[in-house]
């Protein structure tokens, strides 16, 4: 086999394997198979991945600086330091041990942001168990769903959301001795096993074994480039190498905010990474305008990382007037794109700068990742160190090269072990040598810098958060007035992504009078907060294929034509 390498630009390099593309004639005329492979490469060095998991990183810190606050909550103001982190978790880890919980094992991790979350996630992985983090925002259905899925066998909830969990865990089949509960402890009538409890017990004789960095420690849910939810399955070498990798073009500064949920791969990806460089991270459970704001004004926060709803929080509403938060330099967003138009108001108002940054659950999540000294406006920013990328074009499966659009694929150390289970998702989502597939639109520029302009995957993002459209079909086909329905991507007055619905009814005179907010209400008694439907429009048929596939398509491209 022949392999061309072709220097495209000074800081992106495009590498031709075995075959034929506009720039070169083909060197294989002879072969009847001819065929082109372009890899952008990243424009950073290689990194280096120790052979450690967190948990030892976090061992490391100790002895350097033990006193240091590693976390604090934003709201009360309490802090743990690395030493206190460290010796809570070992304890934890200790105690869930002799209670039963072994190497393999999945536990559900059911909780907001809170400063006993870090401290949960060290100690399954000091452990090798899977930690599988799942929104608080579910209700028990929902939270029963991930737990069967995952083949949870214990939960760890915080102590407001028991009773949520306690029925999750009767839907499962699961005993109320394998709940564990963190936060303040509360007195219910449910007699379970808290952290300060388990903790307080002395544990000098036990012995951790080395965890593997290649064992599967975190099972997150995506639903990938479908609808339905599967279980990622990621290593500590790939949580790690992510760290390692942002770590390259992030410096988080004294302070960071712990605002992202920590139920979300960024969440848990941020929590990594402030640990490795030594920050204090600032917890926050929920966004509520003031105590957003006092965060970054108290403890002068450099760099924030929100959700693109946040920034459009900040570019209008007034109460930002009423704090200093002049000391917040950048605002780094994730989890949806985000148009120029809103990195401007942000740029005007607050003279600090939205950088952009692109990822998937089944990446750990980074790939992309503007700069603070080199960026784009617009763009996701370059590719990270020891990331590949290929852009195929959806019609030809061919590879593209720079300002042409395709599917993104990615390839690096942070790329999932696979989804767990799922033989037949594995197959679909991973090229022959390993490229993952984001079902993203996009295209790599001259320089380097990645833009993201459509999605082929179904899935919805709502401030953040994957809504998978068959999900809310089926609570809608459950309302006694509708015959059929399917969901897709609209738009609010902000331009920000929402779940609408098109409903065809089963009397299309509508007699009884069903409105949009009927429809409306009705999901929303049935699904989490950020899964409702936001808009609703009547129609008198759903498109379907032959063999009565949903055409989701269509209804999408009607509803961009009149957005």
């Amino acid at each position: 086999m022949l392999a061309y390498r072709l220097l495209r630009a000074t800081s992106t390099r495009s590498r031709l394997v075995n075959g034929t593309s506009r720039m070169l004639r083909s060197l294989s005329a002879s072969s009847s198979r001819s065929f082109s492979m372009i890899v952008h490469e990243s424009p950073h060095p290689e990194v280096e991945i120790p052979n450690k998991t967190l948990w030892e990183i976090v061992q490391d810190k100790v002895n350097v600086h033990p006193d240091k606050p590693a976390f604090v909550d934003g709201l009360t103001h309490d802090h743990v330091t690395f030493k206190e982190l460290h010796e809570r978790a070992r304890k934890f880890a200790i105690a869930l041990a002799k209670d039963g919980v072994k190497k393999g094992d999945v536990l559900i991790v059911y909780s907001f942001n809170c400063l006993d979350y870090p401290t949960t996630v060290l100690a399954l992985m000091s452990l090798g168990v899977v930690c599988s983090p799942a929104s608080h925002l579910f209700r028990s259905d929902e939270l029963a769903v991930q737990i069967k899925a995952a083949k949870a066998k214990y939960i760890i909830t915080h102590s407001d959301l028991v009773n949520t969990a306690v029925e999750a865990a009767r839907m499962c089949d699961i005993d109320k001795n394998n709940i564990f509960t963190l936060g303040q402890h509360h007195q219910t009538e449910e007699s379970l096993k808290s952290i300060d409890d388990l903790i307080q017990h002395n544990y000098d004789d036990f012995e951790f074994e080395k965890v593997n960095p290649n064992t599967n420690v975190m099972l997150p849910f995506s639903s990938g480039t479908t609808g339905v939810p599967k279980g990622v399955a990621l290593s500590a070498r790939n949580m790690l190498s992510n760290t390692l990798q942002i770590s390259h073009v992030e410096n988080l500064g004294g302070h960071s905010l712990g605002l992202m949920p920590f139920f979300h791969i960024y969440g848990i990806m941020l929590m990594h990474l402030s640990i490795y460089q030594s920050a204090t991270k600032v917890i926050l459970p929920r966004f509520e305008p003031e105590t957003f704001l006092n965060a970054l004004s108290t403890y002068k926060i450099r760099v924030a990382h929100i959700a693109p709803p946040l920034a459009l929080f900040l570019a209008h509403n007034p109460l930002v007037e009423q704090y200093d938060i002049s000391a917040t330099k950048f605002l780094v967003s994730a989890g949806a794109p985000m148009g120029k138009e809103v990195e401007k108001l942000v740029k005007d108002r607050l003279n600090a700068t939205v950088k952009q940054t692109y990822g998937m659950t089944e990446t750990s999540p980074g790939v992309n990742y503007a700069e603070e000294t080199y960026h784009k406006s617009g763009s996701v920013g370059r590719l990270l160190p020891s990331t590949q990328l290929r852009v195929k074009c959806i019609t030809t499966d061919k590879d593209l090269g720079v300002d042409e659009h395709g599917e993104l694929l990615y390839k690096g150390p942070q790329v999932m072990i696979g989804y767990s289970n799922n033989a037949e998702a594995n197959k679909s989502v991973f090229t022959e040598n390993r490229f993952v597939r984001t079902g993203d639109i996009g295209f790599i520029d001259e320089d380097g810098f990645v833009f993201i302009v459509d999605r082929l995957k179904e899935m919805i993002k709502y401030k953040g958060h994957q809504v998978a459209p068959a999900e809310l079909e089926d609570v809608l086909n459950h309302h006694p007035q509708i015959s059929d329905a399917c969901c897709v991507r609209g738009k609010d007055a902000f331009g920000e992504e929402v779940p609408k619905a098109y409903v065809v009814l089963k009397d299309p005179t509508n007699a009884i009078g069903l409105t949009e907010e009927d429809v409306m209400d009705f999901v929303a008694s049935r699904v989490a907060p950020f899964k409702k439907v936001r808009q609703v429009e009547f129609i008198s048929t759903i498109p379907k294929s032959a063999t009565g596939k949903i055409l989701r398509r269509e209804l999408q491209i009607h509803e961009n034509q009149h957005q």
